[in-house]
């Protein structure tokens, strides 16, 4: 048992931390308990429940390394959105290890060390002195990672030499990485530390002394500006368990005007969908049909902006991660997990079957990973911004207080006593108002719409992978311009003087060197700022688009599947039929023979009257809902069309976007072209 723990914790640099602490643990409870066994066998059974919690770790390893199953929500987000965000990592691993490694044939690069690729693992589950986390929390980590240009900052305050800097760099990070982890930051640091302590710079070293790793010092790294490598939310200020309202003096959890004082002591009650159509007639059904406010629709329209709360909640291994919800227009931040967003979704899909309502980013089975993790964070935060943005969803009670309850939802929950009825109830009586507003060809744009919605969401679909490859390439070209520029500032130190005492000529070569290295890392900062707005903007912008398409296509997909039109005709043939019955029973008490008793129709007249009056009134009911489903399929094909507009204004701000970075390239270059005309180019003055 020792032995197989031993050869199993000997090879935990791809499990993830807790795991390995789980080997380690585990590999020495079994030594104690195997020594005091032979001293006082009392406790038979701890092996074999150490080897059964073994095997359970083993286990989830195992799922978390080969499970690429996900929980859909419908059929047609199982087809267009699981697929598309599952294609990232493949497209991230497309722009490491094939596209920019050196080619095999080429006799002037060395090969990798094979260890390499794993030093960031060395350090996992090891103790670090604090300096360590808090130099990786100051570069602003994104994803839980940062850029390279972030790392080289960081180097730059160690005092250490260009030289000493690209060797650590290259040590921690493989060259085809353009995003650091936490671990291989800490190994890069670690490599300060043992760099100013004039240790040896190498794997074997860091491995030996991973024990007792030295603090790196970084005066002044405070003062660094990171802002130009990321800009995320700030998060130091959120509390680790409960949701707060910011701004908010209140301290009655229950302020909101969600409480009802007729419903029990204890409960709040949440009233069912507001009239969500007040803003297209009025109570009266008499009164003249008003045009649609559509231009209201997107104004003043609030932001959701969402990052990862600080710490994780729950205990051990089933841990869940906990999301920071921050509205614009409202002024509160709340913390919610991704349970609370299933069950929000799950109650507007009953209180609006027919509206385009956004799908949520999947759910994995296993140890979700940080890639993961950031994928579902930005599918989120496009879903809450859906929301916030639709004309009638916005103004729902449940997403008002999922937006603004401070605390959290599952408690509220609890106190609270939501209604999921349909938004038709109680509008029936706009019905006859509402029916002269809905145009005569709405069935052929619907046809129309849902004949060119699957081909439109493929080339969505492409779009969004074209331009994710594009963004990882710009990503990647600014982490090699930076690895260029540490090489040459490298190669300055090492090149400043000259084997010929009186060569004036290299010295100056020298000093270009360092000018080239300056501009060369300003242009690694540009594409850096332009990967980054090209994942908040385009990338994004496009996915929500594309969102938007999907949302469609499945309101469509219920709208076919709804039975409101076979039922109502189903009715009629009842109602005729019944009539029929009824008309031959009134006959024969009035014209049948005169041995007959009259009486013996009297129940039967009354069943059959009253089944005719109880199903006319269904009628009644089921058309008028017909009614409010057309309408509100018009106006959510009003909507979709309607944001049309929002794709001229996304290619807008990507040209934009563009002519900026691609002037500050130019600039940026055109200042260096006169320093590098200026360097030595005549072979006379190397003497």
């Amino acid at each position: 048992m020792g032995i197989f723990l031993e050869q199993r914790a000997s090879s935990k640099h791809d499990r993830p931390p807790f795991l390995c602490q789980s080997l380690e643990y585990a590999k020495w409870s079994v030594t104690r308990s195997v020594n005091s066994s032979q001293a006082k066998p009392r406790i038979p059974f701890l092996a074999p429940c150490l080897f059964f919690l073994f095997s359970f770790f083993v286990l989830i390893e195992h799922i978390a390394k080969t499970t690429h199953s996900c929980i859909p929500h419908s059929p047609t987000t199982d087809t267009y959105m699981n697929a598309l965000e599952e294609n990232e990592d493949a497209m991230t691993a497309s722009f490491s290890a094939s596209t920019f490694e050196a080619e095999e044939t080429d006799p002037w690069t060395p090969a990798l060390e094979p260890s390499s690729g794993a030093v960031g693992t060395i350090l996992v589950g090891i103790p670090l002195p604090a300096i360590y986390t808090t130099a990786f929390d100051l570069a602003q980590p994104s994803g839980s990672k940062i850029s390279v240009s972030a790392m080289n900052k960081i180097l730059n305050v160690s005092g250490l030499s260009p030289s000493v800097l690209d060797k650590i760099l290259n040590i921690a990070v493989p060259p085809t990485r353009s995003r650091i982890t936490k671990a291989e930051c800490s190994a890069a640091l670690a490599l300060v530390a043992m760099a100013q302590k004039n240790m040896e710079l190498t794997i074997q070293n860091l491995i030996a002394h991973r024990q007792d790793l030295p603090s790196p010092y970084l005066p002044g790294l405070e003062r660094v500006d990171f802002s130009s490598s990321q800009a995320t939310y700030d998060t130091t200020s959120i509390p680790k368990r409960h949701p707060f309202n910011v701004g908010s003096n209140i301290s009655d959890p229950w302020r909101n005007s969600t409480l009802n004082k007729g419903n029990p002591p204890g409960h709040a009650h949440l009233a069912s969908p507001i009239d969500s159509l007040d803003a297209t007639s009025g109570g009266d059904a008499t009164e003249e049909p008003r045009e649609l406010d559509a231009h209201l629709w997107f104004l003043n329209l609030d932001t959701i902006r969402m990052t990862f709360a600080p710490e994780k909640e729950g205990i051990f291994i089933f841990k869940h991660t906990n999301y920071v919800v921050e509205s614009k227009n409202r002024q509160c931040t709340v913390i919610r997990r991704y349970s609370d967003f299933c069950f929000l979704l799950d109650i507007l899909e009953k209180r609006y079957p027919f509206r385009m309502l956004p799908q949520l980013p999947p759910k994995r089975l296993g140890v979700a990973d940080e890639t993961f993790l950031a994928r579902r964070l930005r599918g989120l935060t496009r879903f809450m911004n859906a929301l916030v943005r639709h004309p009638v969803l916005k103004n729902d009670p449940l997403i008002v207080s999922f937006l603004t309850e401070p605390v959290e939802l599952a408690t509220w929950r609890k106190n609270t006593v939501i209604s999921a009825e349909d938004e038709f109830a109680g509008l029936l009586f706009m019905s006859v108002t509402l029916a002269k507003q809905i145009p005569a060809d709405l069935e052929l744009q619907l046809e129309l719409i849902k004949r060119r919605l699957p081909g439109s969401v493929e080339y969505y679909r492409g779009m969004v992978h074209v331009m994710d490859r594009i963004q990882k390439r710009t990503e990647a070209n600014a982490a090699d311009y930076t690895r260029f520029s540490l090489a040459l500032n490298a190669l300055a130190d090492c090149e400043k003087k000259c084997h010929v005492e009186e060569c004036y000529s290299c010295e100056q070569l020298s000093q270009g060197y360092n000018e080239i290295g300056s501009h060369i890392s300003q242009t690694s900062l540009l594409l850096e700022e332009q990967g980054i707005a090209i994942q908040r903007g385009m990338v994004e912008d496009l996915k929500r688009h594309r969102d938007l398409l999907v949302s469609l296509m499945e309101l469509l997909q219920r709208r076919d599947r709804n039975n409101f039109f076979s039922l109502t005709e189903a009715l009629k043939k009842r109602i005729e039929s019944n009539e029929i019955k009824l008309k031959n029973a009134q006959v024969s008490v009035t014209s049948g023979p005169p041995d007959v008793d009259p009486g013996q129709f009297e129940g039967l007249i009354e069943k059959l009257t009253m089944s005719v009056a109880a199903d006319r009134d269904e009628l009644k009911t089921q058309e008028q809902k017909a009614i409010l489903l057309q309408h509100t399929l018009w106006t959510e094909i009003m909507y979709y069309h309607k944001n049309q507009a929002q794709v001229a204004i996304m290619y807008q701000n990507f040209v934009r976007e563009q002519i900026k970075t691609s002037q500050s390239l130019t600039d940026n270059w055109s200042s260096l072209s006169p320093l590098v005309h200026e360097l030595p180019m005549e072979t006379n003055g190397f003497k």
